[in-house]
C-alpha cells in the first residue's frame, strides 16, 4: 500500500534510504522523500517546505495532497505539534482527534473552485486510520494518549490569545495550525486521512508564557516514541479498509 505521510520535521528511523523526488501538481512542485518497508512504499512531506521554514498561514495545502494523490497514495498520516486547551491532555501526552473546529481566513480551502461540490466531514478522520494510531499507541507503555478530542485549527503564525482560548475551550480540546485544510483537502480527494497530535504545551491562559523553544523541546524528548507509534501503526494496518473515505465524492456533487 502506499502511504503518505506529512509532519514538520523529519522522524527518524521511519525512512529507510530515502529516494526524493519531485512531483509537478497544478499548484506547484512538491518534494517528497519515498522509501519502501515491508509492507507499505512511504511518501513524506515536510509541510513546511525542505528546509522547514515556511510558516504556517503560506503552506500549500493543496499542492501537498495533489501530489500525495498523484502518487496512489489511499491513506495520509498527518503529524503535528499542538497546545492542550485541557488540564488533563498534558504536555508529552499524545492525540487522535476525532473532529475539528476550522478558524483559518486565508487558506485555499478546497479543489473546486468552479463546480459545487460539498464533502461530507460528518466523520472527520478515517476511523479505519484512527484505530490503527490508537492501538499501536496502546503497545507503548510510554505513552499517553487521547483517543477522542476536538481540534481547533488557527491560522497562525502568532499563538492565540488567553481570550481566544477560553471562548472555544468549551468546544475543543487542542489548538494548532496546520491540520485545516488538509483534511478536507484529503477528503476531496478520496484519501484516508487521520493524524496523530504530540502535546507541546498548554494553551494561552494555561501556564504563565509560552515559548518556541518549550515547544522544540517536548517534541525533541518524545520524537523517538513518536517514530515508535507510527512503525507499529504501519505494521500492523489492515490489508482492507472498511471506510468510505474513497467514495466521498460519490454524494457530493450538485
Amino acid at each position: 500500500m502506499n502511504i503518505g505521510i506529512i509532519s514538520g520535521h523529519l522522524i527518524p528511523g521511519l525512512l529507510q534510504r530515502p529516494e526524493q523526488v519531485i512531483v509537478e501538481t497544478p499548484y506547484g512542485p512538491v518534494v517528497l522523500r519515498v522509501a519502501k518497508t515491508k509492507q507499505h512504499t512511504l511518501f513524506f512531506m515536510n509541510r513546511h517546505g525542505d528546509e522547514g521554514s515556511l510558516p504556517p498561514h503560506r503552506l500549500n495545502a493543496r499542492a501537498t495532497i495533489a501530489a500525495l494523490a498523484e502518487s496512489h497514495v489511499q491513506a495520509v498520516f498527518s503529524v503535528g505539534t499542538v497546545g492542550s486547551m485541557k488540564k488533563t491532555m498534558a504536555p508529552g501526552d499524545f492525540v487522535v482527534p476525532h473532529d475539528f473546529i476550522d478558524m483559518t481566513r486565508s487558506r485555499p480551502m478546497t479543489f473546486f473552485d468552479d463546480s459545487r461540490v460539498h464533502v461530507d466531514m460528518t466523520d472527520s478522520f478515517c476511523p479505519t486510520l484512527r484505530e490503527a494510531l490508537l492501538a499501536a499507541c496502546r503497545k507503548e507503555k510510554k505513552a499517553t494518549v487521547h483517543g477522542k478530542a476536538v481540534c481547533l485549527v488557527t491560522e497562525g503564525p502568532r499563538l492565540e490569545t488567553a481570550a481566544e482560548i477560553k471562548l472555544f475551550a468549551p468546544h475543543a480540546d487542542i489548538v494548532g495550525m496546520t491540520l485545516a485544510p488538509e483534511v478536507v483537502l484529503a477528503r476531496e480527494k478520496g484519501l484516508c486521512f487521520a493524524s496523530l497530535c504530540l502535546v507541546c504545551n498548554m494553551a494561552a491562559g494555561l501556564q504563565d508564557r509560552l515559548t518556541a523553544s518549550e515547544i522544540l523541546g517536548i517534541y525533541r524528548q518524545q520524537k523517538p516514541l513518536l517514530s515508535s507509534i507510527l512503525r507499529r501503526t504501519l505494521e500492523d494496518l489492515p490489508p482492507k479498509f472498511s471506510c468510505s473515505c474513497s467514495k466521498s465524492l460519490a454524494q457530493a456533487r450538485l
